[in-house]
């Protein structure tokens, strides 16, 4: 009897090590699934929807933002000296994936090629960016509207200068960042490998930001262009996680058992532009407009070109922001009334309108064009209907006043919905005369400076940008997208970004 019990308890404590060993194997590595592949992915490349979704496995910033607040990731402390001059400490024991130290003069660098790069953008609003000591770091900006702050910050990837000019080509395939996982592998098109180094310099766990948390061993992400290819990929669990499953296949995983599905609201918007230029049938006609705005039913868009995983929006942006005034919710904002459409075409005097609509081309993009083609023509509008590839669609977009008469577009910011409407609001952006869609208009203007204003940005000046906006209708949001998030159970707790990628680094496992 004995002897029976012995070898029960040593198959016990056998079955123990070896479920003990399946669960940590299950989560040692998780597969990340994607559609686009990030292509270079050296420091101070341009964003790219591949890229976003590797981005804070791969390379850490001066400070991240979670729950909609600035995180200090690498910066210890950011002081803003007076309105054009912040100055940002860095701890003093960082280290990157090689051994080198990290210093101010580091940074400094990080920030000036990524600047000479020509492919990050926004870094142009930086006057100069010098080391003031061997941890400090002073920048000084042309300009800093509200949010700016926090969106330069965070906008270029920190390296140190050691490891990126020992690397033989400029790190586009095998990056030496601060993170806690360094790329073992990259093979372009098909599959790239992280592993966590286990000597990440961040020691104390509750400075650790949401984006560089280090919770599996392995992270694979796995390049998979064909949609129906990625979602066999889950289906046989070969990937563990995507936010790119198309929204017909989704349905695939809900309430399905090892599976689960999560939808999140995506700070990007799908908006409506008139071309207001002088030769525009839209240029001081505030009628026509709205006529055109009442007659799109934003509803059907959402049901239509994205199966249902959108919703109509309130303003010109979305609810993502945190400078969303709730206030809007419960406001009309060009609801589909067709008779309302036609009272107002026949008071425009406009008649025999033809035009022409400009988008990126997509199947979702295609599909809204050709809702709004459909309803327009409910008032006597001909619609031509005009898709381009995104370079020739903003080539357009930017000067070619002549090339369309009423666009689709996207608007999406990192940062607050101040930006999202200085992004197209902006005269002051536009080498052309007026906004984005050609609009001069002082007053607009003048609300719109003191929306971004970092002193009078509050609810009251973003109300009132808001208000003017959707009075004289010169632009309006349609809906807003719902990305849909398909795990298996291997995830216990699902992490995102506040660009709604996968963390797999954050994820529970």
């Amino acid at each position: 009897m004995k002897k029976f019990l012995s070898m029960l308890l040593v198959l016990t404590m056998a079955l123990t090590c070896c479920f003990g060993t399946i669960a940590s194997a299950e989560a040692d590595k998780v597969v990340v699934g994607i559609t686009i592949d990030p292509g270079n992915i050296g420091p101070f490349q341009g964003m790219s929807a591949g890229r976003i979704g590797i981005l804070f496995t791969t390379y850490e910033f001066l400070t991240t933002k979670v729950n909609g607040e600035r995180v200090n990731c690498l910066a210890k402390e950011v002081t803003q000296v007076d309105e054009k001059t912040v100055d940002v400490e860095i701890y003093d024991y960082i280290v990157d994936q090689a051994g080198n130290p990290l210093t101010a003069a580091d940074v400094a660098w990080s920030y000036q090629t990524g600047m000479d790069s020509g492919n990050l953008p926004k870094l142009s609003a930086i006057a100069s960016v010098e080391a003031t000591g061997d941890y400090t770091v002073r920048f000084v900006f042309n300009e800093l509207s509200a949010g700016d702050l926090d969106a330069l910050l965070m906008e270029c990837p920190i390296v140190t200068r050691a490891a990126y000019e020992a690397s033989p080509d400029q790190m586009a395939t095998d990056p030496v960042s601060t993170s806690a996982y360094q790329v073992v592998s990259y093979v372009s098109g098909s599959k790239i490998v992280y592993k966590d180094t286990g000597k990440y310099w961040q020691t104390d766990d509750s400075l650790v930001p949401l984006t560089s948390k280090h919770n599996v061993e392995n992270i694979e992400i796995d390049i998979i262009p064909d949609t129906a290819q990625l979602t066999n990929a889950l289906k046989t669990r070969a990937i563990d996680v995507s936010v790119w499953i198309s929204a017909t296949d989704i349905a695939d995983f809900k309430d399905q058992p090892g599976f689960t599905v999560s939808q999140m609201p995506e700070n990007s918007t799908e908006v409506f532009l008139f071309n207001c230029s002088d030769q525009s049938v839209f240029a001081n006609n505030p009628d026509l407009r709205k006529a055109v705005a009442y007659a799109i039913d934003s509803e059907l868009i959402a049901e239509g070109a994205y199966n249902g995983d959108a919703r109509p929006v309130k303003t010109y942006g979305n609810t993502k922001y945190a400078d969303y005034v709730d206030a809007w919710n419960d406001e009309s904002y060009y609801e589909y009334d067709l008779d309302k459409a036609k009272e107002l075409y026949a008071a425009s005097g406009a008649s025999n309108v033809n035009l022409k609509l400009m988008y990126v081309t997509s199947d979702e993009t295609a599909m809204m064009a050709t809702i709004v083609q459909a309803e327009l023509a409910e008032l006597g509008i001909n619609v031509e209907l005009c898709g381009y590839d995104s370079q020739l669609f903003n080539q357009y977009k930017f000067d070619g006043a002549d090339q369309w008469d009423i666009m689709i577009d996207e608007v999406a910011s990192s940062t607050n919905l101040a930006n999202v409407y200085k992004l197209a609001w902006d005269c002051n952006g536009y080498t052309h005369s007026g906004t984005l869609n050609y609009v001069d208009d002082a007053q607009l203007q003048s609300l719109l400076e003191a929306a971004m204003n970092e002193k009078t940005h509050n609810d009251e000046t973003m109300n009132a940008f808001h208000q003017y906006l959707k009075e004289q209708c010169y632009g309006i949001g349609l809906v807003q997208k719902l990305s849909n998030v398909a795990h298996t159970d291997t995830i216990k707790t699902l992490a995102t970004c506040f660009r709604g990628q996968v963390l797999p680094g954050a994820c529970e496992y």
